[in-house]
């Protein structure tokens, strides 16, 4: 071989062994129902949206106006945006609308009809489109992240079944990557059962969205949920559950419904939460662990504004208002409250009413203001353990503090006004120890007590404007108080 051809034959034998060109960019298609038919360009479009998406490759799909009858399925790489009025449909009710089994985007439609509106193993993003009137739910998500960001969900008629939901977040295969929703600025309208839920680990985020008709907000099983700026209204049921999961709220408004928040076996983070007018409670945690923030509970049913049992929690800042039978009540665990205001509890019939009812719990309770409970203000019951601060008590029905049944309360430092009952009552082996306390408008006794069993009242530094009930066997007045 002349030696002359040898720079030739290496630069032949180097462009060879070089890597495969990269796959091209996403072939733009275009699709109207109404044209006679084309190659899909935008100028020649394409009457089928099944035609388009059969093309092979990566594709963005242009769809006009108009109506499309599916099912379809998105092959992975599809980007399908709607250019006006744009419906996707499915008539069978048991049948998905679309498919979307891997990396796809949809954006700019409607979705109607159908059993699923979309079922989708991410990643999926979804801008801007509407699910309308499906029997079963509008998303179902079995694996990998989706990202919602302006959807609407609207629940026809055929969404009063009790298996209706907006979106449900399931694990799907074994091995398949978790599920993961992120729902931005988006609405929900509408008889849904459960506007969003999650099972099998999931992890679910929603920012700034509105749900106004479902029946829960929020349903959660396990996994971890966020849900920061949310407004609710218009259900039935509890606004956000969680059972066995980590759940973070952060700027949320419900009003109605028959629970604000319930909790079991859960972790509950709360930064900033109301409830208005909820039939039942407006928080109800079981054996749940958490802190909870910036809370205010207005005008809760019958179960109190806070209903907090063998749970071990710390409230702090809260604000309740207008509850019926209780503000707080606290059964077994541990609770820490501080700084907060309780204002008018009454049952139905305006007899009784109480604050602070503390039962078989260890209750430590710094900087409380309660006012207008037509019963106790502070109640420890049933072995409880409780310490009380810097607390100010008034318009206190039928005492200020109370203790009974082997319950004991420590208080210091605590200011009594206006209150026709007892200021102190100590019954059936209750013990009370009372240290700077101001009573100086009491009209009714300062203790009442049976002294049975070990009921005991241990005063230090009272300044009480009664002494009566001072004489019973079981109070025990220190010499350095102020004499009444």
């Amino acid at each position: 071989m002349p030696t002359r051809l040898l720079p030739w034959l290496l630069v032949l034998m180097c462009a060879c062994s070089r890597p495969s060109p990269r796959p091209q960019a996403t072939g733009e298609l275009w699709v109207d129902g109404a044209a006679s038919g084309g190659d899909g360009t935008r100028e020649r479009p394409l009457r089928s949206l099944i035609e388009a998406l059969a093309r092979p490759g990566p594709k963005h799909v242009h769809l006009a106006s108009g109506r499309y009858e599916g099912p379809f399925r998105l092959p992975e790489g599809t980007r399908l945006t709607g250019e006006g009025p744009s419906t996707i449909l499915a008539a069978d009710p048991g049948t998905p609308v679309v498919e979307a089994p891997g990396d796809t985007a949809l954006e700019s439609l409607v979705i109607e009809g159908g059993g699923w509106g979309l079922e989708a193993r991410g990643p999926v993003k979804v801008l801007t489109v509407t699910f309308r009137n499906q029997t079963r739910g509008a998303i179902r998500l079995g694996a990998g992240p989706l990202e919602g960001r302006g959807l609407r969900f609207e629940a026809g008629a055929s969404s009063l079944a009790p298996t209706a939901v907006g979106v449900l977040v399931e694990a799907g295969t074994a091995g398949a990557s978790a599920p993961s929703l992120i729902l931005r600025d988006s609405a929900f309208t509408g008889a849904y059962d459960r506007a969003v839920r999650a099972r099998g680990g999931a992890t679910v985020r929603l920012e700034g969205v509105d749900f106004q008709g479902p029946r829960t907000a929020l349903s959660q099983e396990g996994g971890v949920a966020e849900v920061e700026r949310a407004r609710v209204s218009g259900g039935t049921g509890t606004a956000f559950s969680t059972v066995e999961g980590a759940l973070t709220l952060v700027d949320v408004r419900v009003q109605g419904h028959e629970y604000g928040v319930t909790a079991n076996q859960a972790r509950l983070s709360v930064r900033g939460f109301s409830s208005e007018h909820a039939t039942r409670a407006g928080m109800g945690l079981t054996a749940t662990n958490g802190l909870l923030e910036d809370v205010t509970v207005k005008d809760a049913g019958n179960y109190g504004a806070l209903q907090l049992t063998a749970s071990d929690l710390e409230v702090r800042r809260f604000r309740l208002e207008g509850s019926r039978e209780y503000g707080v009540v606290a059964l077994q665990g541990r609770v820490r409250l501080r700084d907060g205001v309780i204002k008018g509890v009454s049952t139905a019939d305006g007899i009784t009413g109480d604050g602070l009812h503390l039962r078989q719990v260890e209750a430590d309770v710094d900087t409380v203001t309660v006012e207008g409970a037509k019963g106790t203000c502070v109640l420890a019951t049933q072995r409880a353990r409780a310490t009380l601060r810097n607390a100010r008590l008034s318009g206190c029905g039928l005492a200020a503090l109370a203790v009974d049944t082997k319950a004991t309360l420590e208080s210091r430092n605590v200011d009594v006004r206006d209150t026709p009952g007892s200021i102190l009552v100590a019954i059936e082996e209750g013990q009370l120890q009372v240290e700077d306390l101001t009573a100086k408008d009491a009209s009714g006794e300062l203790v009442s007590t049976d002294c049975e069993g070990q009921t005991r009242v241990q005063l230090r530094r009272v300044d009480a404007s009664t002494r009566r009930g001072l004489r019973s066997p079981c109070v025990q007045l220190d010499a350095r108080s102020p004499q009444p």
